[in-house]
């Protein structure tokens, strides 16, 4: 049986606090990452998480369009384009 992993990169509500980023959840399987909201701040949540590359990524699914949901999108988009990725995954 494969394994799945549920990371919690934020937690908090509409504004990050000390200890709490904004909305994103990983759920990782076999190396893969999907990745569920990408609020301001996912990035540096997915470069301290373990067992989440965010190389890996697969697909990343937007819940709604409130910004503690999506701000962190383009970023995340960029730094990956910057990092080698072509591929769109599809």
């Amino acid at each position: 049986m494969d394994q799945v992993r549920i990371v919690f990169l934020g937690t908090s509500a509409g504004m990050p606090s000390r200890s709490r980023n904004v909305a994103a959840v990983a759920v990782v399987m076999d190396g893969r990452v999907l990745l569920f909201d990408c609020g301001e701040g996912t990035q540096q949540q997915l470069m301290r998480a373990e067992h989440v590359r965010s190389g890996g990524i697969e697909a990343i699914f937007i819940t709604h369009l409130h910004g503690d949901h999506l701000f962190g999108l383009p970023g995340l988009l960029s730094s990956l384009g910057l990092g080698g990725r072509r591929d769109s995954g599809a």
